[in-house]
C-alpha cells in the first residue's frame, strides 16, 4: 500500500509538467527543479513524529502541491517557464529520519542559524542532473522546519542552468499554519513565492 501511495504521489508530480519539460528552453526560459529537502532539518519534540510518512511520501506531495498551486505564480512571473524534476527528486529519496532533531529552543538558537553555507549550495546545485541545458534555474533548497517557532527557513537560489554558475541566492524564513501537517509546513513556501517575482527581476539582471 505504501509504495502504490507513494507511485500515485510522484504521477501528481511528473505528470502534469510533463509538456513543459520536454518542450526545448530557451537561455531566457525560467525552469522549476523543485524543492529539494536533501540537506533539510526538521526541528522540534511535538511534531515529525511519524518519519516514515514523511520520508519520502510527505516530501513527494510538497512537491506535488507546489505544480499544482505555486506554478502559476512562476507563470505570471515570466514569459516562459519549464521543470525539470528528476534532480531534486533523487536528492529527495535519500533524505530521511535522521535530519529531524528532537529539541526546542528559542529563535536566536533555532531559526536564525543556517547549516547550509554557500559552497553547499554551489555543490548541490552543480550536482544536477538535468535534462534542459539553458535558462534560468529556480530552486529552493530547503534549510529548516521550526516546530517551537513555527517558521520555515529555505534558501531560493537562481542558478545558469548551462554553467551551473549560482546566479543569486537568499535565505528566507516565513511563518508556518494551517490545518494538517502537510498545509502547515507548505505554508512557509507559499509566503515565500509572493517574494519571487523582485528576486527574479534581480536575477535576470545579474545573470
Amino acid at each position: 500500500m505504501k509504495q502504490i501511495l507513494i507511485a500515485m504521489l510522484l504521477l501528481s508530480v511528473s505528470g502534469a509538467p510533463a509538456v513543459r519539460a520536454a518542450e526545448t528552453a530557451s537561455p531566457e526560459t525560467l525552469v522549476w527543479c523543485g524543492l529539494d529537502y536533501s540537506k533539510v532539518k526538521m526541528i522540534g519534540t511535538l511534531d515529525f513524529q511519524k518519519p516514515e510518512a514523511i520520508f519520502p511520501g510527505m516530501i513527494t506531495a510538497w512537491n506535488g502541491l507546489f505544480i499544482n498551486e505555486m506554478l502559476p505564480q512562476l507563470e505570471k512571473m515570466a514569459k516562459s517557464v519549464r521543470t525539470d524534476l528528476q534532480a531534486v527528486q533523487a536528492r529527495n529519496e535519500k533524505a530521511g529520519a535522521s535530519q529531524i532533531e528532537r529539541k526546542d529552543g528559542s529563535q536566536d538558537e533555532m531559526v536564525k542559524p543556517t547549516h547550509i553555507t554557500e559552497a553547499d549550495i554551489a555543490d548541490i546545485v552543480k550536482s544536477y542532473k538535468m535534462e534542459n541545458d539553458k535558462g534560468l534555474g529556480l530552486v529552493f533548497v530547503m534549510d529548516r522546519l521550526v516546530k517551537a517557532q513555527e517558521t520555515g527557513c529555505m534558501h531560493v537560489v537562481f542558478f545558469d542552468v548551462a554553467s551551473r554558475k549560482v546566479v543569486r541566492s537568499e535565505r528566507v524564513c516565513a511563518k508556518a499554519g494551517g490545518i494538517g501537517f502537510r498545509n502547515f509546513w507548505f505554508k512557509p513556501v507559499k509566503e515565500v513565492v509572493k517574494q519571487l517575482p523582485k528576486m527574479y527581476k534581480d536575477a535576470r539582471a545579474k545573470k
